[in-house]
């Protein structure tokens, strides 16, 4: 790239990246920005304990903050009534699918189940301000016996608008004797690839019983969000160990680092961006108070000053600021 240093912003697992840049070559750093931290010192327990009570908490802040967001489209009247509703759907799934359309991603697996539920709610917390209105109509529709909506908001499938043109010539598909066949479009691998990051970068255990002993206390911290965390983890049971190891960041000679963190993030919880920021060597944080996974980029004036002045001018952020 011919630059001397690298100037980095990195969001969610990019702030694990950055660290790891930052340890192996602390002194080719000119700026870096990590926004929704990974906090490196936590093992694979204190993760899903982490991120499970994440997302549990960003529940109860769409339960009491729908009104502002939702307006009349919110699932209930009450904080406490969209709670339950919630709660009632799990309830459902756990004894049979919830019913769906039949062309909804769900239907070959009979509708959806509990899981399936519990990724739709927490997929829409990453961005209330997109997802939020949508789910009140999704969980108020499956609620009244139809999951359809409620699915299509946990497919990460895009629905990419198709050619409608059926005049002669062009959009036309060559169906002719030896026509060409158009290639085969690779399966999206992305939840592969996850897996095979989360169980490389965090040893876990090959017996079962550290699972088992971290139900109780997942359960205690986060409910149905930590128990289904700690399960997830069972699948790294198999994998080999990667050489990383939990620990505290060593960067020595790393220029200020800028970590911004976001009060209700629910898949990087605030409290990994403090502890992030005190780890590296003169480590600024920039506390974002919002809803929703990451702060820059996503609107918010301030915080997009105060990043855009420390990468560009390598302004320092002072202590204790806050958007």
């Amino acid at each position: 790239m011919g630059e001397r240093k690298l100037t980095y912003l990195g969001w969610s697992y990019g702030t694990s990246l950055g660290t790891s840049y930052a340890e192996q070559f602390p002194r080719r750093v000119r700026a870096m920005v990590l926004d929704g931290a990974i906090d490196p010192s936590l093992d694979w327990r204190q993760r899903v304990l982490s991120q499970s009570a994440g997302f549990r908490r960003s529940v109860d802040d769409y339960a009491e903050r729908c009104k502002e967001i939702a307006g009349d489209r919110c699932p209930g009247r009450t904080p406490g009534e969209i709670r339950a509703l919630i709660e009632r759907l799990y309830q459902r799934a756990e004894r049979e699918p919830l019913p769906v359309a039949e062309d909804s991603s769900y239907a070959e697996y009979g509708g959806m189940d509990a899981t399936a539920v519990l990724d739709a709610v927490s997929m829409a917390m990453y961005t209330p301000e997109d997802r939020w209105e949508p789910l009140s109509e999704a969980l108020w529709e499956a609620d009244r016996g139809d999951a359809t909506k409620l699915g299509a908001l946990g497919d990460e499938e895009g629905t990419e608008s198709e050619d409608t043109d059926t005049t002669e010539g062009e959009g036309q598909e060559d169906t002719s004797p030896g026509a060409s066949e158009p290639p085969a479009v690779p399966a999206d691998n992305g939840d592969a690839a996850l897996t095979a990051v989360n169980c490389l970068d965090v040893p876990h255990p090959r017996s079962v019983r550290p699972y088992w002993d971290a139900l109780a206390p997942a359960d205690k911290a986060a409910g149905v969000y930590g128990t289904a965390g700690v399960t997830a983890e069972l699948t790294c049971r198999d994998w080999p160990s990667g050489e990383r190891r939990p620990h505290k960041v060593a960067a020595e000679g790393v220029p200020p680092v800028l970590v911004v963190g976001t009060t209700g993030d629910p898949s990087t919880p605030y409290a990994e961006a403090v502890s992030l920021a005190e780890q590296f060597p003169a480590g600024m944080l920039l506390t974002y108070e919002g809803l929703g996974h990451t702060a820059y980029g996503r609107g918010d004036a301030c915080v997009t000053a105060k990043v855009d002045a420390y990468l560009v001018k390598l302004e320092r952020v002072a202590p204790g600021a806050t958007c």
